[in-house]
């Protein structure tokens, strides 16, 4: 199990750990737009303009955005397989399961692509 983890294959062990460090990324995130908001009083668009303008600041959102993304999915990729199953729902397990993830997988899309605008502008 040591070696498939520092090795970085697909294991429960790896998946529990990159959850981990998403949940701290994110944690640390929102400590410090916590820490600005509090700092800055009152808060305005030319402030968190001021804050964004920061092309490091910016790539740091878009890793947040992929890393809320990949918590979410693997979130949503657990609920898929443990409840959208054929003995729950029947003959339209796989049709509900795969709706599901394809809208899942869209979201995911949807919040990467934000990121590249918000890297782009």
């Amino acid at each position: 199990m040591v070696t498939k983890l520092r090795t970085f294959k697909r294991t429960g062990v790896f998946e529990f750990f990159v959850i981990r460090l998403t949940a701290v990324f994110q944690a640390l995130y929102f400590l410090v737009i916590s820490f600005y908001w509090f700092q800055v009083e009152p808060v305005n668009f030319s402030d968190l303009t001021a804050l964004f303008d920061n092309i490091l600041f910016r790539i740091w959102t878009f890793l947040i955005l992929v890393s809320i993304s990949y918590h979410a999915m693997s979130g949503m990729l657990n609920i898929a397989h443990d409840y959208l199953t054929s003995r729950l729902l029947g003959n339209v397990s796989g049709f509900v399961k795969n709706s599901f993830l394809a809208l899942c997988w869209i979201q995911v899309l949807g919040s990467i692509t934000v990121g590249i605008l918000l890297i782009a502008s």
